[in-house]
């Protein structure tokens, strides 16, 4: 009889229980159809928007798995944005972020939440991303994998960031250097894993984000070697630190036109390495931008000109020895294309003055010829699209 009480107890718990499940996943359905409700309107204003998000995020209070909605956000949020609504990003984050802590092996999301992130240059929350993720990796090599796609993503950042203190700060360049390399040799010894098959039996759709992020990583492997190697060499040298440091306080002083300033670091650091052909470079334009200056005060372009002249013949020299560039952050291509945009920007003014026609066409031949060389190492070269455009 005590056996048969205790069944019957147990057996109305249980039907409780699944009552009471029932009922959640009823709640989750009903907050779940009144954002999509909202989704299928053809115009809506930002308060329904803050509404879909709001009931998406309720929904998962209730039920976990919410069949298509990472899709849904995720055409909410592209149409949201190009109505100018920016905070759809935050809302479509806030949502993400609920959702994988209810479904863990949701790969569709962590990969939203990385290219949020990413798009933002949000390298803060990359990092904190990788920590959570990591720690997972140990006993799940879908986190590992997970790990590589966010740690590529930072190097990549860290490349973009340590581009922009060239013309700042000697430490934060190092700083980012330090970081750039700390992550490519991680990244590195992952690619070895692969290389060794250990991915393969990973989650498809998460394989698929891993496979694309490796085959545009093979791309820039030699990048990654020439940064780690001018890092390596940083740390080895002293006389290399030297350049590297007196160069980016050259390129500081040249970037809040310090003219006179900028030729003095570049010079000192000429004086450890005449050779240095990024330093050359930019001694080159310091000097230009000098002269320009000084002639416009003094309304007269003699010296400017003089100048000019002297330092076409050394300019195609650096353009002939480009390969032995070794600065960090600087791939061969942008700095042939500033190059031949400086050289084309040096044409410029000569072609602003009296000169002989036959002259000014061998020179307008030439200035049409740096434009075309620059925008095809660097079609973002923002000096030779500007050359472009006045000279249309």
């Amino acid at each position: 009889m005590r056996g048969e009480k205790r069944y019957l107890l147990g057996l109305v718990f249980f039907l409780s229980l699944s009552s009471c499940n029932i009922v959640k996943e009823k709640i989750g359905d009903y907050y779940f159809n009144k954002a999509k409700k909202i989704a299928s309107k053809e115009e809506v204003s930002e308060k329904e928007i803050d509404n879909f998000y709001r009931y998406l995020i309720k929904a998962l209070d209730y039920k976990n798995n919410l069949k298509g909605s990472i899709e849904l956000v995720d055409n909410v949020t592209t149409q949201s944005l190009r109505a100018g609504y920016i905070k759809a990003y935050e809302e479509q984050l806030r949502f993400l972020k609920k959702y994988i802590e209810k479904n863990p092996y949701q790969w569709d999301a962590y990969i939203d939440i990385i290219n949020i992130y990413s798009i933002k240059g949000d390298i803060y929350n990359l990092y904190r991303l990788d920590e959570d993720v990591k720690k997972r990796s140990i006993d799940d090599k879908n986190f590992k994998a997970l790990s590589f796609i966010i740690e590529t993503n930072i190097l990549y950042w860290s490349a973009a960031y340590g581009e922009l203190s060239l013309n700042s700060s000697y430490d934060d360049v190092y700083g980012w250097l330090s970081k750039y390399c700390e992550y490519a040799r991680n990244i590195m010894e992952v690619k070895s894993l692969n290389d060794n098959k250990f991915f393969d039996s990973i989650n498809s759709s998460l394989k698929y984000y891993f496979d694309s992020i490796l085959s545009d990583l093979t791309q820039k492997e030699n990048e990654i070697k020439y940064n780690c190697q001018i890092y390596n060499r940083i740390k080895n040298s002293e006389d290399f630190q030297k350049i590297i440091k007196y160069t980016i306080s050259g390129n500081s002083y040249l970037s809040k036109k310090e003219y006179s300033n900028a030729i003095i670091y570049y010079k000192a650091a000429l004086t450890v390495d005449e050779n240095f052909v990024y330093t050359k470079k930019a001694l080159i334009e310091a000097e230009f931008q000098n002269h320009l200056s000084l002639s416009l005060m003094k309304r007269d372009k003699t010296e400017l000109e003089n100048f000019i002249y002297e330092k076409f013949s050394e300019i195609d020299d650096i353009i002939s020895s480009y390969n032995n560039l070794f600065f960090p952050f600087v791939s061969y291509d942008k700095f042939i294309s500033r190059l031949y945009s400086l050289k084309a920007g040096m044409i410029k003014v000569i072609l602003e003055s009296s000169i002989d026609e036959r002259k000014k066409e061998k020179l307008k031949e030439n200035l049409k010829k740096c434009i075309t060389l620059a925008l095809k190492y660097d079609p973002k070269n923002q000096l030779a699209k500007d050359l472009m455009e006045k000279g249309q």
